[in-house]
């Protein structure tokens, strides 16, 4: 059989040379059957059911009825098949059809996971979903089990009900592998991706105006003294310079260089400036609390502006914001810990927010599963030592280096809100209890160019900032990182996307309630053109403007009254993009990011370059192109003509994050990929990716991915041992180009290949890619 009719939906063509071209193979046949249910007497023998009865469909087959809305439950496991079935280092697949009944709550979902009781919750393998009474779908699980003990579980979530038919469990994974080399593919062209357009952030207008100097108004270089019990006078200084500012229409604001406390915990904010320049002249503004979840800086309503030459930190001799300890011993059955801190260790139960394991020669989060702590108490057994009486089990690995954070995204350090043209400039933030630069609101035009988030000079702490870097919430786009350093994070370093929001309760042909929301976090108002997508970002073809909008904080809850009618049917779990904001037209260049905790760049929207950046030992993906949507959260309108040309990604995610991948790509709907193509028109070209832990990119929902002129190296040994590593990996998608890249592998490692799902991805694409050792 030649390839083309194997494949069908591939374009093959012999190779110029000649040369016979290799086929795409199945990885496993996936026919090998090593579980389906067993009934006598109309009761299973090889698995449990709870809130499950067992019916007949018309030609006999066993149906499934799982039904927990007779229960108050959150997690009501319906069908669990025990341990034993699953052999450890074998692959598996777990697939089942069902049709929704009902779903008493918008918050209910399904779900099916894979644990193992020796490995713990962090080493779940897992799907859930949700749907509309009457939906009907295929369940997939695919499994990888680390262990021999692994058991499987189908369950519910709050109050819903489920039937479920032709559970099977088969050995393999059900990946097809296509050849990297050796195969000559034509047929159809890249479609040509243009990503974003250039723009300027415009300089202040009028620069002749007067030069108001701070310290005329009582600023006090007090940085090297503890706090002053007295009135906040630093504080103080600022608001009368500020108000001077804008009464004179100022041109500049200096700062004579120092180290100024601010002691007051309130914020420092510059508002309804425009042509205006502040320049901290390398100065340090020192705090030590946040009141409430004010920020440190705030700049609001401003037009042309220039903030610049200045640095904020946090006083860790007050509140440390992390610390470092090395586990000691777990007691029996995980009941408590030791661990010996490398400073005074921390016995405030509320400042035990999370712990992660770190790379004991970096020092940066590395290899291993992070877990939480619900402290039931804390003894002192040795010097900086700590016995830990937990309630949740948790379960640290012996020897370990781990970094505890006392805060998360309790304060922000430097927020922006409804500005135009916005330049920051050598801006250092050497840390913060929370996020640093947050951008949200109707403004469009900002830059961020040669800052900043990294330790004080010859200082080497543990964290800079306990939250993430870049945070963009809402925008009107136009967002330029030139020149940026950001390492040492404890969240995402860049996330800019729109708050998008899931969940809705139809009132009338006009009305809808946008249910489980946070109105500040997520705003709707009278006069945005809202679009109503299907719950899988599909579109349902309706889009209209508001004609009021109310927001209830008590009840998290927004009625939206539209100027037209409705469709028929709105599902519960609709999509509402705000088209009010588009935080589009986005340019990353010459930036290294490096050594921090969870992702690095989360790209939520439209017209991206992403080019010339370094990405160094990041714990997770490096670059997510993606939308997710989430039972508590919902972000982005979805990545789209994207291109991420000329980086340098080195040894990223080595805690094995989305298996591993060094880029993912995925239309995120409660953990799972979105059947729908929303993330189109993506480029990766000319970039360099060397020691990947599992596959150079993973991708799913999408519609022309091409992947080109990239160089792929593994020559050491993975930080875990994960499969695929240097792969190409693509389910759910159509459209794939992987043309002119090289790989070198070492030899005894697995080749790298294109794996894919045969029955979802379409239309792929290979030629003129190299392989050597």
């Amino acid at each position: 059989m030649t390839a083309q009719a194997a494949l069908g939906f591939l374009f093959f063509s012999l190779a110029a040379s000649g040369a016979a071209g290799q086929s795409a193979r199945q990885l496993s046949t996936g026919n090998d059957t090593v579980w389906r249910i067993n009934l006598k007497n109309d009761r299973p023998t090889n698995c449990g059911l709870q809130f499950t009865q067992i019916t007949r469909d018309n030609k006999g087959g066993p149906i499934l009825q799982a039904d927990s809305r007779g229960d108050k439950s959150e997690w009501n496991g319906c069908v669990t098949i025990p341990k034993g079935i699953l052999k450890a280092k074998e692959d598996y697949i777990l697939t089942f059809d069902y049709e929704v009944v009902d779903r008493a709550a918008r918050t209910a979902f399904f779900y099916v996971f894979a644990r193992s009781n020796s490995l713990g919750y962090g080493a779940d393998q897992s799907e859930k979903w949700s749907g509309e009474p009457g939906e009907r779908g295929k369940a997939k699980l695919r499994i990888s089990p680390a262990a021999g003990d692994y058991y499987i579980q189908i369950g519910i979530h709050g109050q819903a009900a489920i039937r479920i038919q032709n559970i099977t469990i088969v050995r393999g994974n059900g990946w097809t592998i296509l050849p990297l080399t050796g195969v000559s593919v034509g047929g159809q062209q890249a479609p040509a991706i243009t990503g974003a357009q250039r723009f300027t952030v415009e300089a202040p207008a009028k620069t002749n105006g007067p030069v108001i100097n701070l310290g005329d108004f009582g600023l006090v270089a007090d940085g090297g003294s503890p706090p002053s019990t007295g009135p906040d006078r630093n504080l103080m200084a600022f608001k009368a310079a500020i108000a001077k500012c804008r009464e004179t229409k100022a041109s500049k604001l200096i700062v004579p260089k120092g180290v100024y406390r601010i002691t007051s915990g309130e914020t420092i904010a510059f508002e309804g400036l425009s042509d205006f320049i502040f320049d901290g002249g390398g100065s340090t503004f020192l705090f030590h609390q946040i009141n409430g979840r004010k920020a440190a800086m705030l700049i609001k309503n401003c037009t042309r502006t220039v903030f610049s030459n200045f640095n904020i930190d946090w006083d860790w001799k007050i509140a440390p914001l992390a610390s470092v300890g090395r586990i000691l011993k777990v007691g029996p059955n995980a009941t408590f810990f030791d661990i010996r801190f490398e400073t005074p260790p921390p016995l405030d139960p509320r400042r035990w927010v999370g712990m992660n394991p770190l790379d004991e020669k970096l020092r940066a989060p590395g290899t291993g599963t992070e877990f939480g702590v619900a402290i039931k108490k804390i003894d002192s057994v040795g010097p900086q030592t700590l016995r830990v009486w937990t309630t949740n089990a948790a379960k640290p690995v012996v020897g370990q280096l781990y970094l505890l954070r006392h805060y998360t995204f309790e304060k922000n350090c430097m927020v922006m809100e409804g500005n135009k043209h916005l330049s920051f400039q050598y801006i250092t933030i050497y840390s913060f209890p929370g996020n640093g630069f947050n951008y949200l609101g109707d403004q469009d035009h900002f830059e961020l160019l040669h800052c900043r988030i990294t330790y004080p000079e010859n200082e080497r702490r543990c964290i800079t900032l306990t939250g993430g870097g870049f945070m963009v919430s809402q925008s009107q786009g136009f967002i330029r990182l030139e020149d940026c350093d950001f390492g040492y994070t404890g969240d995402d370093l860049v996330d800019i996307g729109d708050n998008v929001h899931a969940g809705v309760r139809r009132v009338d042909d006009h009305t809808l309630v946008a249910e489980n929301i946070t109105p500040w976090q997520c705003p709707f108002n009278a006069g945005d053109m809202v679009e109503v997508r299907n719950g899988d970002f599909s579109p349902t073809g309706f889009t209209a403007k508001l004609e009021k909008a109310t927001g209830d904080y008590k009840t998290h809850e927004t009625t939206l009254v539209f100027d037209k009618a409705l469709p028929g049917h709105i599902a519960s779990n609709a999509i509402l993009l705000n088209h009010r904001y588009n935080s589009h037209n986005c340019i990353i260049r010459n930036c290294y990011f490096h050594e921090n905790r969870a992702r690095v760049i989360l790209c939520l929207s439209a017209d991206w370059l992403i080019e010339g950046n370094r990405f160094f030992h990041d714990q997770y993906s490096a670059i997510h192109l993606i939308v997710d949507v989430a039972q508590y959260w919902a972000g982005g309108f979805g990545a789209q003509n994207i291109i991420v040309r000329n980086n340098k990604f080195e040894s990223i995610n080595p805690a094995g994050e989305h298996k591993g991948s060094a880029i993912y790509v995925s239309a995120d709907v409660n953990s799972n990929p979105s059947h729908y193509p929303l993330l189109q028109n993506l480029l990766l070209e000319n970039n360099t990716f060397t020691e990947m832990t599992g596959p150079a990119v993973e991708a799913a929902s999408f519609r022309n991915l091409v992947i080109r002129q990239n160089t792929f190296i593994n020559r050491e040994k993975a930080p875990i041992a994960l499969k695929m590593r240097g792969a190409i990996r693509a389910e759910l998608g159509s459209g794939l180009w992987v043309e002119g890249n090289n790989w070198t592998t070492k030899n005894g490692f697995d080749p790298p290949a294109i794996f894919y799902d045969a029955e979802t991805t379409k239309n792929i694409v290979c030629s003129g890619n190299l392989l050597k050792n």
